[in-house]
């Protein structure tokens, strides 16, 4: 036996709640007119019982002729509509709802933001842009408006149109936002960056640490930007600032500071590196490179040592379990490193409740 559909019947009943709330609110004028919507409404309501909302929007549609001031219902459904993923009926009343040469303004404005989120979720980008960019003129909707338009930038990877549409905050929120804004320009330098646009990429870097004097991204984009440019020292220096302010950060570049030191030939440089680093590489592949740099500086012990002490700070990582457990299927690892592996696992197990 099918399963019922909850949502038509639920939809109908709100709907017919805000009618009635509606005609409390006029003080139920009894008219010919009045009957005539109250007929167009139950009969829309029937179809949307019957979960025949096509039908249901067309009625709608018609009492909405007869009488303005139903609009806040006939929004209601249209949210209702996209709320359940069907937009192009969400679309239909909006746009008819706009098309009312009788609405007031506010009507209008809250019609064309709704429209807006309609475009928007159907990913008619260029649209609901050229709504919000309507919006963004009103006192009422700017915000709403600067938000719509910041989410499709960031959809279509326009950086330099986000960063521009969020400078139209006001001046007391513009500090809540700086993060965001320091992320975009992280995110245009990274283009320039990719297309060895270095003297771009600088710029919008130094931006987004103006904006953020803290992003962890900018600097390590600038180490990044350096390395592309072959400039060894300049690029080692913005990654191991990292290891004071953001060790974890500090681990995601283990693998280029060491091509660095090597391409450099500084050997000595490389052994104090590998010996003060903060934190060890978990994804394998940064891993494997930290992993065999050590051992050629220092041989496997040091590397097993090392791994062993560093599990309590940074956790015991895929890559280094791995590399872990092939050693102890060799018999490498000595009976106190066991025991000590074994309490580090059954500690975070605690911790993490497992039942």
């Amino acid at each position: 036996m099918a399963s019922f559909d909850w949502f038509w019947p639920a939809l109908g009943l709100a709907f017919l709640l805000g009618y009635l709330a509606h005609r409390w609110r006029t003080e139920q004028r009894i008219s010919r007119r009045s009957r005539q919507v109250s007929e167009e409404y139950f009969k829309g309501l029937n179809f949307l019982l019957n979960e025949q909302p096509d039908k249901a929007i067309e009625v709608f549609i018609k009492a909405l002729e007869v009488d303005s001031e139903t609009v806040e219902l006939h929004l209601a459904l249209g949210g209702l509509f996209r709320r359940k993923g069907q937009v192009d009926r969400a679309t239909r009343i909006h746009q008819n709802l706009i098309a009312r040469p009788n609405l007031t303004e506010g009507q209008r404005l809250e019609a064309i933001h709704e429209l807006a989120q309609d475009y928007n979720k159907a990913g008619l980008l260029d649209r609901a842009e050229n709504l919000y960019l309507e919006l963004k003129e009103s006192l009422e909707y700017r915000q709403q408006a600067i938000e719509g338009l910041c989410a499709i930038y960031q959809q279509e990877k326009d950086w330099q149109k986000a960063i521009d549409v969020m400078r139209l905050h006001k001046r007391g929120t513009r500090s809540a936002n700086a993060s965001r804004i320091a992320h975009y320009w992280c995110e245009l330098a990274r283009q320039h960056i990719d297309n060895a646009e270095y003297d771009e990429a600088q710029r919008c870097l130094k931006s987004a640490l103006s904006e953020n004097r803290g992003s962890a991204r900018a600097v390590l984009l600038l180490g990044d930007m350096y390395f592309k440019q072959a400039e060894y020292r300049k690029a080692l220096k913005q990654w191991q600032s990292l290891a004071v302010s953001n060790p974890k950060l500090a681990g995601l570049v283990v693998d280029k500071s060491i091509v660095s030191y090597r391409r450099l030939s500084d050997q000595q440089g490389l052994r104090d590196y590998l010996t003060n680093i903060a934190t060890i590489p978990r994804e394998a592949e940064a891993f494997n490179t930290w992993l065999q740099a050590i051992d050629d500086s220092f041989g496997e012990e040091a590397a097993d040592r090392h791994i062993i002490e560093q599990i309590d700070q940074d956790g015991l990582s895929g890559a280094a379990a791995n590399y872990l457990y092939q050693n102890s299927q060799r018999d490498r690892l000595s009976a106190a490193q066991l025991k000590e592996l074994l309490q580090h696992v059954l500690v975070r197990a605690k911790s993490s409740k497992i039942e």
